[in-house]
């Protein structure tokens, strides 16, 4: 199947989760992903994190969504202890960080050595043997959710086709994300 096929066909498959009308069946490279909450944004998530890393390998993979102005860690897959770093959260501005010039550019950013930003050389990323880093942002058309950023141990290891391969996976991300907050919204109000 040629990648765009695959790319619709995950579209649908999302959009059926969105709905309610699939669960998510176990994918065939066993991936497991976490994400903090079981709705169907969350599913749909899992779904497209394992598809994405059949097309853009990573060692690990975090969704951050944006929150005012801060990344906060809503999902993931690939790190030793998900569950210790989901709800840790990053502020925009932060110049230690790459993330805030992903999130204010809403363009992919791609990092060959991670060694040149502070923040991978302590907290949460101490050991974590991060070197190549790719930013994606999470765009439904003009509304931003949040970001992906894929780490990779080698380093120069991500490219300008990989950041524009994942930009399509980062919007159907995006997408349930955002549509499920006004599903939420919708019955909440």
């Amino acid at each position: 199947m040629r990648a765009n096929d695959r790319l619709l066909d995950l579209e649908r498959q999302v959009a059926e989760v969105m709905r309610g009308n699939v669960l998510v069946a176990a994918r065939a490279d066993g991936a497991a992903v976490v994400t903090a909450d079981a709705t169907p944004a969350g599913r749909a998530m899992r779904i497209v994190l394992s598809e994405l890393r059949r097309e853009v390998p990573y060692d690990s993979c975090s969704v951050q969504e944006l929150r005012g102005s801060r990344l906060v860690i809503a999902g993931g897959v690939g790190f030793a202890h998900l569950d210790v770093i989901l709800g840790e959260s990053f502020e925009v501005d932060n110049a230690d960080i790459p993330n805030g010039e992903v999130i204010h550019r809403k363009r992919p950013l791609i990092v060959g050595d991670t060694q040149q930003y502070r923040a991978f050389r302590r907290g949460l990323h101490v050991g974590a043997g991060i070197r190549s880093w790719l930013g994606v942002p999470m765009l439904d058309g003009q509304r931003l959710a949040g970001m992906l950023a894929l780490d990779k141990a080698e380093p120069d290891y991500y490219s300008a086709v990989h950041a524009q391969t994942a930009i399509a996976y980062a919007s159907l991300v995006a997408r349930a994300m955002l549509d499920g907050e006004a599903t939420a919204g919708e019955l909440a109000g």
